[in-house]
Order: structure tokens, then sequence, then C-alpha cells
């Protein structure tokens, strides 16, 4: 394992040691690819003086760990070890074999001064000036071996120095010595540090593929790595869930019908530690679901549905912001819809409830209410060219129409009707007849033609008189004659004389 045969004599150089982390931990058992346990790693700190009266003169220091399986191995394997020398303008390390490290300096030796010997504390180079030797002082050396894989089972370790040194010339036999290191046994408890040995994971069935989105309402079982002694409360939807299972377990399934939006787990876990103390940890896991069902939910920018937007029976949906249903989508409203600004719309509003506009109104095609409906609208109605309002039942104007009218039913308005800014006769409307040719009033005198008739004459001097007015009687609704009524007999007589 060494280049020299070895001499029974001590080193002339003082060795300490200490290990990250410390204590050492063994690895695991029987660790195989995929396992939650992993192997354990470790690195070594290693100083070297002199701590004698006399300068010390190496050639070079060789570090042997022992490799292998059994509780005295500290390493499983010597591969992947990588090792850093201070001060390393003075030394480099020659990795000779995967279980011996060699040390040597970069001149063909080094001198450690001896202690309390006036000097300087750097490293100071000394070129002699004949024959090519040469040597380096240093006050101390550093060596640190990282990526350690400890051994699995627990014991000590020995590691053992070579040391190439004399008090003067040049050393040929190296000086041995060991040094111990622990390695105690794995326990989950013996490193605190947070996540370690404790993932949780979602799946969406036992062995199935991790659950990072779901639909809404399917199940999802949670996994994560128990370790006897642990203790663990696991929480979803700000609330903690109540399995005893959960305690002792490494898994929970959660429910269909449980997971109907986005939901995070936390699951506590309390860990013993050698020193009868306790460690706690939280791991916390976010499951996405693809449609999720949400109680309420406050949009303060704009809301962009490229599907369907539907809301149960008993809920609220209210935006304060402008809604646009684009591509000739549909607004279905089964409840109350109320509008404060404006509302356009492109396509079909179709309302069952009741339309409350406080303000306008604009529809640029059809507008129809159903059979028992009621449309109340507190403002003007205006309905553009070629566009027409038709009203199937009874309506009730309190302002004025503009453009053509066409009632099935009755017309009830409480003010004058105008046709071209004048007024439109009604029933019992009393009027004055005017001839248009020959001027004049048409007024009905005292005399009479016979029992049954009287004369009706034209009164010349143009202006209205008492017995010339006329009111206006409506027979019937439609323009049918009417039946079953006299007629009055037309029969020829002498003009009557001038009436007053």
């Amino acid at each position: 394992m060494t280049d020299a045969p070895r001499a029974d004599q001590g080193p002339l150089l003082t060795y300490a040691l200490t290990t990250v982390p410390n204590p050492l931990t063994a690895s695991p058992p029987d660790v195989k690819p995929g396992d939650e346990d992993e192997n354990s790693y470790a690195d070594i700190d290693l100083v070297i003086s002199n701590s004698g009266s006399t300068p010390v003169r190496c050639s070079k220091i060789a570090i042997v760990l022992p490799v292998g399986t059994l509780a005295q191995d500290l390493a499983l394997t010597g591969e992947g070890i990588s090792a850093y020398v201070e001060p390393d303008s003075g030394w480099t390390v020659v990795d000779v074999q995967s279980d011996v490290l060699l040390a040597v300096p970069t001149a063909e030796t080094a001198v450690f001064p001896a202690a309390g010997e006036a000097g300087p504390s750097k490293v100071r180079f000394s070129i002699a000036p004949q024959g090519g030797e040469s040597e380096v002082t240093v006050d101390g050396l550093y060596l640190t071996l990282r990526r350690i894989m400890v051994s699995d089972k627990a014991g000590v370790a020995r590691i053992e120095i070579e040391e190439w040194a004399t008090a003067e010339g040049i050393p040929d036999t190296p000086r041995t010595t060991t040094l111990d290191v622990a390695k105690f046994p794995f326990r989950s408890g013996a490193d605190p540090a947070p996540g370690i040995g404790r993932a949780l994971v979602a799946l969406k069935s036992q062995g199935g593929p991790p659950a990072t989105r779901i639909a809404a309402n399917a199940p999802v079982r949670l996994e994560w790595h128990h370790v006897r002694g642990d203790s663990h409360e696991l929480y979803m939807d700000d609330r903690r869930v109540t399995d005893a299972a959960i305690a002792g377990g490494s898994k929970y399934d959660v429910p269909a019908n449980t997971v109907r939006r986005d939901t995070a787990f936390a699951l506590k876990t309390v860990t013993p530690t050698p020193d009868g103390g306790f460690v706690v940890r939280w791991d916390h896991l976010t499951v996405c679901v693809t449609d999720q069902t949400l109680a309420q939910l406050t949009v303060s920018g704009a809301l962009q549905a490229d599907g369907s937007l539907t809301t149960g029976s008993t809920s609220e949906t209210r935006f304060n912001h402008p809604v646009s249903v684009l591509n000739g989508k549909k607004l279905t409203a089964t409840g109350e819809l109320r509008v404060d600004g404006n509302v356009s719309v492109g396509g079909t509003a179709q309302i069952t409830g009741k339309l409350t506009a406080d303000g306008d109104v604009q529809v640029n095609k059809s507008f129809k209410t159903g059979s028992a409906g009621e449309s109340v609208f507190y403002h003007n109605v205006t309905v553009y060219t070629p566009s027409k309002l038709v009203v199937g039942k009874d309506m009730q104007v309190n302002g004025s129409v503009t453009g053509s009218l066409k009632v099935t039913g009755s017309l009830n308005a409480d003010v004058d009707v105008t046709r071209g800014g004048k007024g439109v006769l009604a029933h019992n409307d009393t009027i004055s007849m005017s001839n248009t040719r020959y001027g004049g009033y048409l007024y009905a005198p005292a005399y009479d033609y016979d029992g049954d008739r009287g004369y009706i004459f034209r009164w010349k001097p143009g202006n209205p008189i008492n017995n010339g007015y006329w009111k206006v009687e409506r027979n019937s609704t439609t323009a049918e004659a009417l039946q079953d009524l006299p007629a009055a007999e037309d029969t020829t007589t002498t003009e009557p004389p001038a009436g007053k």
C-alpha cells in the first residue's frame, strides 16, 4: 500500500484531525437506488505541525484510509474522494491508489521549523545555489479529504499516517502513526436538518404517477417516509385531518369529492433525538386542480372565460369591472341580473328573472320578454332604424314616443297623443269644424226639419259659436261597419229659412 517499507518509529511531526459532521454517522445498511435513505458522506480535516525543539525535514506524507464494509473500515469506497492541501504553493496531493493519498512538497523536501524558533509565519522558499537541490519551509500543513462515503457499520476506524521525515538529511523510510475516527450508528434523529428523509409526495393512486395536476373531486394518495418513533400530523384546508392512522403511519388516502380546488397539504413530523429531545419538521405540498370549484371569487381585474362560466343556484357572481362575452357566446342569468353601468349586448342576453336598468339599455337587435314577464324602463327607450319595438301586451309610456308605434292592444295615454306636432282626436274630445273652401264653422241651428231631423248650417262670419262644437264618439274598436242600427231617410224638401 506504500512505496517503502515501514519503520517501527513514531512520527517526528504532530497530527490531529476532526470530521464534518462531527460525530460521523454510519451509512444506512443495504441502500438501493430509489430508496429514501441515502449513504452518509463526511469530510476529514487534518492539521500537521512540528511540536519538537529541532527542525524536521520531510519529503512526503501518506494518508491511508481503511476501505470496506467492516466496523474497522472508514469508507465504503475510495472512489470520488477529493483532497485539498494548504499551503498549496508548497505542497501537492497525489492519488497513489483509491485508498492512499500522498502529500509531497513541490520542492524535494519541506522543512518544518522547531517549536518556538524565530522565523516568518508565511511560506518561504529557499533555493540551494549548487546541485539543484531545493527545500521549502512551512510552519504547518492543513489537509482536507472531501466526499468520503462512510462505511455502513458502526465502530472505530484507524487512519494510518506514513511520514518520510528526519532531523537531517533526506529520509528514505517512513515513520508511522494512526488516528482514530469513530462511526456511530445510523439513526434518523441523529441529524435534525429539516427535510432529510421526510419527503411528502402526492400520487394519483398507489404506485401511480405523481398528482401534480388532477381533476376536481378526484382521490389523492399522500405518502411520506416514516421511521419508528416518529409522530405525524397532517393538515389541509386550514384544518387538521382527524385520522388516527396518520400519527404512526406513512400514508393517507384523501377521499374522492374532497379536493375541489388547488389544495395545500402540510405534514408535521416530530422526531426524537439521541439526547432525549425532539425535532419538529414540516413538509409542504400543493396539488393543482384543473376544473376548480370555488365558494367565492373576487376578480379585481378583467375576467376572461374562454368556455362557459357557470355559478351554482345559491351562489352570487359579482363583477366590479366590465364583462365581455365574445365570439357569439351567450350570457344566461337564471336569477337577478343587476348592472350599475352600461350594458352592451352584441349577441343574446337571456334573462328569465327581472331586469332592472337604472341607466340606458341599448339593444342593437331584438329585445323580447316572456309572456308573463314585465319590462320597466325608467328612462328613454330608443329603437334605431330600421329596427322596431314590438309590444305584445299593454304598454304604458309616461314620456314621448318618436317614430312609428303599432299597438295591438289598448293604448292608454295620460296626456295628449300628438302626430307631427299636432294632437290626435280621441273619444269624448270636443271639436269645431270649419269649411276649408268657403270658410265659416259648422253649427246646429234651432230650426228642425221635422220631428226626427234638424238643420245644419255654416256660420259665415267665421268666428266660433257655442252651437258649433261637436263631440267625437267611438262606436266600435274596429273599422268595420256597425250592424243593426237604423238609417236616416234621405228626403228631398225645400230649403229651410235662414237661421240664427
